[in-house]
Order: C-alpha cells, then sequence, then structure tokens
C-alpha cells in the first residue's frame, strides 16, 4: 500500500501541499478565448497564427484523400475527354485530341504532387489552379467548336460543382473564379455564333455567385466548428485533469480499497476487522520542545519527521491513519488482511526510533514513546466534505495506553502482539502494568530485532 500524506506539516515532498503545486504547472493552458476564434473579414483565415497553422494541418490531413481523387478524376476525366469530344461535338479532332491529351497529364502532374500536399492552402492552391487552367481551356475548346452554349456552360458547371465538393477555401475559389469569369467574357465577347449567350450568361453568373456565396459560409462554418472543437477538447481534458487530481488526492488521503468505493458512489463505509495491529507514537517532551524552538524548525522538523515515518508505513505495507499533533498513528491488517501484521508494526515501531534519533542532531534531542497492540476494530470513513478513514475499538484504546505508559525509545507491545513476534524480536517483560480504563495487563519492551541464527 502507498503513504497517505495527511497535511506534512513543511508542505514538502509527498504532502498535498507539495502535490498541489505539481499538478498546477501541468494543467493544460485554457486561453481560448473568443477573439482567438476571430477570423479575417476577406481570407477568412484565423486571426490568431496558432490556431491557423493547426486548423491547416489538420485540415489537410482530413482531407488529403479526397484532394487525391478529385486530382485523379480530373485527369481521367480528360481522356475520356479524348474520346468523348470529338465524336459527339463539333470540335475539331486534330484540336480537341491533342489538347486533352495534354490536360491529362496536366492533372497527373497535379495528382502525383497532392502526396506533398499537407495543408489546405498547398491542396486548394493545387486544386484551384488546376480548375482555372481546366476552365480556360473548356472555354476555348467550346469557342473553337461553337458550342459555347450548351456544353460549354455545362462543363463550366461541373467545375463549380467539384470545387464546392472539394470544400475549397473561399479566397482560392475566388481567385480561380475570377479567372475563369475573365476567360468567358473574353470568349463571350468573340463569340460569332447564332444562339444568344443570354440564358448561358445568366446560369453562369448564378453558379459563379452562388457558388462563392456557399463556400464562404460553408468555410466559416467549418472553422467555427474546427474552433468549438478545440474549446471542447481543452475543457475536457481540463475536467479529466481535475478529476484525475481529485481522485489522485481522494487516493492519498484515504486506503485505496476505501477510496476506490467511495468514487464508486457507496457513502456508508464501516468494517470489522478481526485481526489488526496498531500502533501510536508520540515525541518525548514535545511540549517543552514548542516553547522553545521557533515556529519554522519546529514545523520543519515535523514535516522531515513524519514524511519519513510515510516512507517507513510504505515500505511495509501498511497503513496510516492520522497525525494529531505530535502522534502518530498506523495499522497492519486493514483494509486488506495481512498474516504479519503484528511483526510488521513493530518492526515499524524500531524503525520510527532509529529515524527520531538521526533526525535529532543540532535542533532536538527527539526520543519516541511508541505502543503496539493487536486486536480487532471497528474501521470506516467519516466526514461528508472532508473524508476521513479511521478506526475505533479497545484494539486503539490500548495501543494508545501503551504507548502513553512506555519507554522512550523503545517499542512498548501487549501480551497479544507478543505471542505474534516473539521469535522474531528480543524483549524485555515489563511485569503487569495498570492501565487506565483496562487494569493489569503483562507488557514487553522490544529490545530489538533477533538475530538470525
Amino acid at each position: 500500500m502507498r503513504p497517505r500524506n495527511i497535511a506534512g506539516p513543511d508542505g514538502g515532498e509527498g504532502s498535498a501541499a507539495g502535490r498541489e503545486t505539481s499538478a498546477s504547472t501541468d494543467r493544460p493552458t485554457l486561453e481560448l478565448d473568443a477573439s482567438r476564434g476571430a477570423v479575417r473579414r476577406g481570407s477568412l483565415r484565423f486571426l490568431d497564427d496558432r490556431v491557423e497553422r493547426r486548423y491547416q494541418r489538420q485540415g489537410g490531413a482530413e482531407s488529403k484523400t479526397g484532394f487525391r481523387i478529385a486530382t485523379g478524376a480530373a485527369a481521367v476525366l480528360w481522356l475520356l475527354a479524348v474520346v468523348v469530344i470529338p465524336t459527339s461535338t463539333p470540335v475539331p479532332p486534330d484540336l480537341a485530341i491533342p489538347v486533352c491529351f495534354a490536360m491529362a497529364v496536366v492533372n497527373s502532374a497535379g495528382f502525383l504532387i497532392s502526396t506533398r500536399a499537407d495543408t489546405l492552402d498547398r491542396q486548394h492552391s493545387i486544386i484551384s489552379g488546376l480548375t482555372a487552367a481546366n476552365g480556360l481551356v473548356i472555354l476555348w475548346l467550346a469557342s473553337a467548336g461553337g458550342v459555347l452554349p450548351g456544353y460549354g456552360i455545362s462543363a463550366i458547371m461541373l467545375l463549380f460543382v467539384f470545387g464546392f465538393v472539394a470544400r475549397t477555401a473561399f479566397v482560392f475559389a475566388a481567385m480561380r473564379t475570377a479567372v475563369i469569369v475573365v476567360g468567358f467574357v473574353a470568349a463571350a465577347v468573340l463569340y460569332t455564333g447564332r444562339s444568344s449567350l443570354l440564358v448561358d450568361t445568366f446560369i453562369f453568373g448564378a453558379a459563379v455567385i452562388g457558388s462563392l456565396l456557399a463556400l464562404r459560409l460553408l468555410e466559416r462554418s467549418r472553422r467555427r466548428v474546427f474552433f468549438q472543437d478545440i474549446v471542447i477538447t481543452r475543457q475536457a481534458d481540463a475536467l479529466r485533469l481535475e478529476k484525475d487530481r481529485a481522485d489522485a488526492l481522494l487516493l492519498n488521503v484515504l486506503p485505496e480499497s476505501i477510496s476506490s468505493r467511495l468514487l464508486a458512489g457507496e457513502r456508508a463505509i464501516a468494517d470489522e476487522y478481526p485481526a489488526v495491529t496498531v500502533l501510536f507514537a508520540d515525541i518525548v517532551g514535545f511540549t517543552p520542545l514548542t516553547a522553545r524552538l521557533p515556529a519554522d524548525e519546529l514545523v520543519g522538523m515535523l514535516g522531515r519527521l513524519f514524511a519519513r515515518f510515510d516512507e517507513l508505513v510504505a515500505e511495509r505495507g501498511l497503513e496510516k491513519i492520522k497525525t494529531i499533533g505530535d502522534a502518530y498513528m498506523a495499522a497492519g491488517g486493514l483494509p486488506e488482511p495481512l498474516d504479519d501484521h503484528a511483526a510488521r508494526l513493530v518492526d515499524l515501531g524500531l524503525a520510527m526510533i532509529d529515524a527520531a534519533t538521526q533526525e535529532s542532531h543540532d535542533i532536538a534531542d527527539l526520543r519516541l514513546r511508541v505502543g503496539v497492540h493487536s486486536g480487532s476494530v471497528i474501521g470506516g470513513v467519516i466526514g461528508h466534505h472532508k473524508f476521513t478513514f479511521d478506526i475505533w475499538g479497545e484494539t486503539v484504546n490500548i495501543a494508545s495506553r501503551l504507548e502513553s505508559q512506555g519507554i522512550p525509545g523503545r517499542v512498548h507491545v501487549s501480551a497479544e502482539t507478543w505471542r505474534s513476534v516473539k521469535d522474531l524480536f528480543d524483549a524485555e517483560p515489563r511485569g503487569p502494568i495498570d492501565l487506565r480504563g483496562y487494569g493489569p495487563m503483562e507488557t514487553y519492551a522490544i529490545v530489538g530485532r533477533r538475530a538470525v541464527s
């Protein structure tokens, strides 16, 4: 089991304050206000260059397959036109065939270089250039064959449909449309056929205006949805992080199995644990120490000492229950049973005494009284806003009495605990000790770990 640092006094490593600081540095920034989603009025590009670059990369990745299909389809259509135009229209074959072959090669080249077009701008610039070239050639062939009305305008309409399906960015659509409009005006001026171009000009103009308006609205909507997705994703990530942090704090305060039950929705948690060992440790002469030491030194000393105790508890797979002032309480055999819980707690008490001696140095002569008793307890979660896992019962009370009547620098254990650990440790019998509220009890002072023969 892992240590649960319940408010380390110095807020140092492992404390709730320390984790709060480290977690906040990893938190994703949410500086995505409405201004970062604003676009330029003419080009519709995002004012924020970082957002625009992300839009270009993401949109390019999503559109790459469709872009390649569009350029490949254009090349195939020009190859089909090699047969269709000479046989179905008045366009001279000696003009139509080489021109159609040439345009098939041009569009095939566009298909080949499409693999390097990773952003929307690159894709739309290529496809707009091809569309403009295809439109001008179509107008030229239609004029040469005298089929500008009807066939010519129908082919131009097909180009506009392809541009709309490809969702070409408005600025590129406007540029290629301007080129095609110039070509159409020139073709219309030079047109000498008998049919009137009035209806075709009307249809052409309606298609130009309609396609540009539709593409502009489509791009605005597409950019708005893109930015909203960013905001929603960031907010979801932030909520997930906050939940993970809240869960981590709960896991740090409570035993893992208990916190898992709380996270699963269980609220009234109270269990009986039949085989548990409880340890109390207290610093001898702490009250006079508080009057002698400056507050920062005192709190710093407690923080370091309790952090070390937490490490010792974790190393032995035990549970820290709580700290009260300079008192430290731990237990073994809960919430998961342990066969050797008594031995682990006695060993913990010896290690805590050593840790207090090492912490002494120049600040103070730190000595611990440690009391350990084994028996049954009741454990549960109390509180609704600040959860606390606590244990109750005679085992807890007796362990506390053993600590208060113990010998500084010794682990004071009951007969119940001693029977479980006598093969692992050496001890001195203390005889019957009158424990307040329980009368005389046989107790032992652990001298140390028994040497392995």
